[in-house]
């Protein structure tokens, strides 16, 4: 199985400062203030640069809130790395000049706007209502700006049932991409279990992804690695779950992890352990790139070796196993459903 000699993508926690509280907030913004060193950052960059990161991912908390974020993207774009980040849309008016230091570098820049919704309450779900407005005139914004303006709307039991109508509403932007991710109890997300999909749910939800596709003609995305399973025998083309594969994620106090579902799975820190070390000895990470090691279903499922357990993210995060079959998973689910 060939594994490449470094992350192609590296996911970096700026900031937990968000000037906003929303109740599922994966990160739980604002409980405790940490920053992650502007030195230590363009050190990071430079390794990536070195070892062959192609794409860097700065999250928060709230992007815009980390000081000196134009200036790390401008020299992590003129390293030759991709750049994006996520942003709730509400300071874009205030900082719109600050963009245009990076536009030299439009095509290797992404800039996601969340929105959850057509309308204030629906987006206000989760959210602060009165967000509403700022997002969609920074989508605004930042489309005239001539920049890849994307939206990242997380859909939850709350506002299933309008994302056509959301996406309706979205047609007249000229938007780089739309991205749905299904709600995770992450952070103050845990006081939300009751919104989390079951997996009949949400296998439904990404076929519906394919009739919004063709309805809407949109890039629109809702990414598993059992994806292929809604598509005919002849057509199905596994493809792995990146977490320690392709990615790696580090928060601001400088802990490794395989991917964000994994929280409480360290697998080394930035401040005492080098990103290629980890990426290339991390006992863990060889644990989850072997599918001879996978437990349950996936370990005699015909898909093994291509699909690699579906998503290990979810399969750690609801069954504290990162080796265990993936809950989600359409072939697990009919299996459970057999036994019993």
């Amino acid at each position: 199985m060939y594994i490449p000699k470094s992350p192609f993508v590296l996911c970096m926690q700026l900031t937990t400062k968000c000037n906003i509280n929303c109740r599922h907030c994966s990160a739980d913004a604002n409980s405790e203030i940490i920053i992650f060193p502007h030195s230590k950052l363009i050190s990071i960059i430079d390794t990536a640069k070195e070892i062959g990161v192609k794409k860097l991912i700065f999250g928060g908390g709230e992007p815009l809130l980390y000081e000196q974020l134009f200036g790390v993207c401008e020299y992590a774009l003129a390293q030759g790395i991709k750049v994006s980040f996520v942003t709730n849309g509400t300071l874009v008016s205030e900082v719109i000049d600050r963009f245009s230091k990076i536009l030299d570098y439009r095509h290797s820049f992404e800039v996601g706007v969340s929105l959850d919704g057509h309308t204030p309450e629906i987006h206000g779900y989760f959210r602060p209502a009165d967000t509403f407005y700022p997002a969609v005139e920074a989508i605004n914004l930042l489309n005239n700006k001539g920049l890849n303006v994307s939206v990242s709307c997380v859909v939850s039991k709350g506002n299933i049932q309008t994302i056509p109508d959301l996406l309706r509403f979205l047609l007249p932007f000229n938007l780089y991409g739309i991205r749905f991710l299904p709600f995770a109890p992450l952070g103050r997300g845990k006081h939300c279990t009751e919104e989390m999909f079951s997996p009949v749910e949400l296998n439904g939800l990404i076929r519906e992804q394919k009739k919004w596709r063709e309805v809407f003609g949109k890039n629109i995305s809702i990414h598993f690695p059992w994806e292929f399973l809604s598509l005919p025998p002849e057509k199905r083309q596994p493809s792995p779950c990146e977490a320690g594969y392709l990615r790696l994620w580090i928060n601001c106090s400088g802990d490794i992890f395989p991917c964000s579902h994994m929280e409480n799975l360290t697998i080394g820190n930035i401040y005492h352990d080098s990103i290629s070390d980890v990426w290339n000895n991390s006992p863990i990470l060889k644990a989850m790139r072997n599918p001879e090691l996978l437990k349950g279903v996936c370990a005699s499922c015909q898909y093994r070796d291509g699909c690699r357990g579906g998503c290990r993210g979810l399969a750690y995060f609801m069954e504290g196993d990162y080796l265990c079959s993936d809950p989600y998973c359409p072939i697990v689910v009919q299996n459970k459903n057999v036994q019993v």
